[in-house]
């Protein structure tokens, strides 16, 4: 072992090399296996976050079996609640669509004569061809969201594995612990079990909080939206605090499109500043009040790690990776901490232990307190 050791200081480039070889190659795995890993790892860490409320049942002499039934059945009346409420936003949607195109229509006129105005160069040239393909895709919108729900056959299965996954990681929980400890060196069986520990304890909480953010998200987008006056609040609301979970450019997608529906469809653009007001006021609650004191940080991983799995995990899985890939390299760090020979990559993709996580409220308390 020693003298593996030492060949690997001897040689450094070799083994950054196959270190970055392997990267690449593991990448490439997880592309071309991403139809067969993708549910997998969304069961895996949904198991995880049921954990809690299956051995509660557990301890109240429900069989296991049943316990995991009931967990999933009332995981699945939450989607499906949430599902009837989007859908009857999208149809309602949809069947306005028409007059919003006519008012898209006349916002685009406002819009031409101030540009002749202003340049003395007829606009209606210029414009003519963005028109018509705005009008072209409010036509074809109502198709693609027809589309959209005619895809859900495959969601649907989708969805049915990943219940029959969910269904035997949490039935078959210890013996994938005892397997893990089976492989792993005896005086090393502590620190094996802190580690699962640790990982179980970073997914529940992560996702957990995540999904706490996200309903008190959507509940004040949804409310500051109907407050303004903006068609289907309710589902640009929902919408918005949906893609939350998406970190860092989530929100601005989420506000994004109401922001323009209001530009392009409501008489005075002071509506559109209004709605882009609420989503910019909720997101200052959500980063320095909401995630520092519900999610509270858990992942431990600085921005600059956080960015850059972001981009890997959408270019492998698309948005599936931009959700996932963020507990994952939480539980790297955690698996890197604990080994000594990988704590340096812990160190890298770590924050410092007073980190700026929320660092507006902490500002805050710090300052009170001095007082």
């Amino acid at each position: 072992m020693n003298e593996r050791i030492d060949y690997f200081e001897k040689y450094p480039l070799l083994w950054y090399t196959l270190l970055l070889g392997f990267g690449f190659l593991f990448t490439g795995a997880l592309y071309s296996a991403r139809q067969l890993l993708i549910p997998f790892s969304l069961a895996a860490l949904l198991a995880m976050l049921m954990l809690p409320l299956c051995r509660r049942l557990e301890k109240w002499k429900v069989p296991r079996g049943l316990a995991i039934v009931l967990c999933i059945l009332l995981i699945l009346a939450v989607l499906l609640g949430l599902g009837l409420l989007l859908t009857t936003q999208v149809i309602s949607f949809a069947r306005e669509l028409p007059s919003l195109q006519g008012q898209m229509n006349r916002k685009l006129d406002t819009v031409q004569q101030f540009v002749e105005r202003l340049t003395h160069v007829p606009a209606k040239e210029q414009i003519a061809y963005l028109q018509k393909q705005l009008n072209a895709l409010l036509e074809s919108a109502g198709r693609y969201m027809s589309s959209v729900l005619a895809a859900t056959t495959g969601t649907l299965a989708t969805l049915g594995i990943i219940i029959i996954y969910i269904f035997f990681f949490l039935y078959y929980r210890d013996r994938f612990v005892k397997f893990i400890l089976m492989i792993t060196a005896p005086e090393r069986h502590g620190r094996t079990k802190q580690i699962l520990s640790e990982i179980s304890q970073l997914t529940q909480q992560y996702i957990g909080g995540v999904l706490t953010v996200v309903v008190i998200l959507a509940v004040l987008n949804s409310v500051g939206l109907t407050i303004i006056g903006i068609r289907q609040a309710i589902f640009f609301g929902v919408l918005g605090g949906l893609l939350n979970i998406i970190p860092y450019i989530g929100t601005f997608i989420g506000g994004l499109l109401p922001t323009l529906v209001a530009l392009l469809t409501e008489e005075s653009f002071g509506t559109a500043i209004a709605v882009a007001g609420v989503f910019a006021f909720n997101q200052f609650l959500e980063n320095n009040f909401l995630t520092p004191h519900i999610v509270g940080g858990k992942v431990k991983v600085n921005p600059l790690a956080t960015i850059i799995i972001l981009l890997i995990g959408g270019y492998v899985w698309g948005i599936a990776g931009m959700v996932m890939f963020i507990p994952f390299l939480g539980i790297a760090k955690i698996i890197f901490d604990h080994v000594e020979p990988l704590r340096p990559y812990g160190y890298l993709i770590g924050e410092d232990e007073d980190g700026n996580d929320g660092a507006g409220w902490q500002k805050v308390k710090r300052r009170l307190k001095r007082r």
